[in-house]
């Protein structure tokens, strides 16, 4: 591990797409995107070109989790002959059994302790908006999601603009958003408006944050559906730090919370990863804004395009940038 203030390879290599077992630095990956830890220090990782699942674990080995290399359809049954069309965000439940948005077959895909792979929500490879018990329900390009400890699972349902809800029993129900009306509006419910939501995480408090593609904002919705705007300016795109409503993004993706409260944004359309701090200032973690490769050592070092962010323990920050797993160690680590 290299000195605070630095930017180093984590896991794969920089580079062209492949798929590898192995220990971190000989796995190879092909447009790895969001990524989750569970309770033991375990990162998944959705492998979107690869269409799998993968895990790195505290062994230090990268290992299949489910799905078939390469095999871009929707498949249920056991992990390893289960089928992904393009696994894009993954959620770990406190028991250890893994939530899948697979964006392509919009559905949400359930992989159990057990190793079977079943649909949990949608109807494999069918769009369209429908609230509902599992196959009865309906998503459009399903992308970021998070479970709370009482295993309730919240998905960004981006191109319906809305913010769903799927209870233990998987039952799905919209939190807040209205299929089909795009726009930015705070509010309650199903007053609020979205545009193209993409990014999903909660908070210690059941509160879930929502990044916006075309709205380039940063969204809060407590627990009973309040919407508000966290950070950035509405419908304004571009760069810049500073007090949260004030700053700017561009095509903000993933999210995930830091030890410190700090919420980490992958700040996709600047090339760049951002931190809000509990105080509500914006400041930039890593990248320059070029975006034509990636550049390890002091930081800011220099990022292309990322997608996945994942805060560690230790207050570092693991992201996703040209086929591998970057890690930000910052000056000051992300702790309290």
């Amino acid at each position: 591990m290299q000195a605070a203030g630095s930017i180093e390879v984590y896991a794969g290599a920089i580079g062209p797409g492949a798929y590898n077992a192995g220990s971190f630095l000989q796995a190879r990956f092909h447009d790895p995107r969001g990524m989750a830890l569970d309770a033991q220090g375990n990162l998944f990782v959705a492998d979107y070109v690869n269409s799998v699942v993968r895990k790195l674990g505290t062994d230090g080995q990268v290992t299949l989790v489910a799905g078939e290399v390469e095999q871009r359809d929707a498949r249920n049954g056991p992990a390893l002959k289960a089928r992904f069309y393009s696994p894009e965000c993954v959620a770990v439940a406190t028991d250890g059994t893994l939530f899948v948005t697979d964006s392509g077959s919009n559905t949400v895909r359930r992989i159990h302790r057990d190793g079977m792979v079943s649909t949990w929500a949608g109807k494999l490879e069918v769009e369209g908006f429908a609230d509902g018990k599992g196959g009865a329900a309906r998503f459009n390009h399903p992308v970021g999601l998070g479970v709370n400890a009482q295993g309730v699972v919240y998905v960004a349902d981006a191109y319906n603009s809305t913010v769903r809800r799927i209870s233990t029993s998987g039952v799905v129900s919209t939190l807040a958003g209205s299929p089909g009306s795009t726009g930015w509006r705070d509010g309650q419910g199903a007053q609020a408006r979205f545009n193209t939501p993409v990014g999903l995480t909660l908070d210690a408090h059941g509160n879930v944050f929502v990044s916006e593609y075309f709205n380039n904002v940063i969204r809060r919705i407590t627990p009973d559906g309040k919407v508000s705007t966290f950070a950035g300016t509405p419908g304004k795109g571009g760069f810049a730090d500073g007090p949260a409503r004030q700053a700017l993004f561009l095509h903000p993706q993933t999210l995930s919370f830091a030890p410190d409260g700090s919420l980490i944004v992958a700040d996709t359309g600047n090339n760049r990863v951002r931190r809000i701090a509990p105080d509500g200032q914006v400041s930039t973690l890593a990248g320059t804004g070029e975006g034509d490769k990636v550049m390890v050592g002091a930081l800011p070092g220099i990022l292309h395009q990322p997608y996945g962010v994942q805060a560690l323990a230790d207050g570092s920050v693991l992201v996703t940038g040209l086929n591998a797993l970057l890690r930000i160690l910052p000056d000051k680590p992300l702790m309290t």
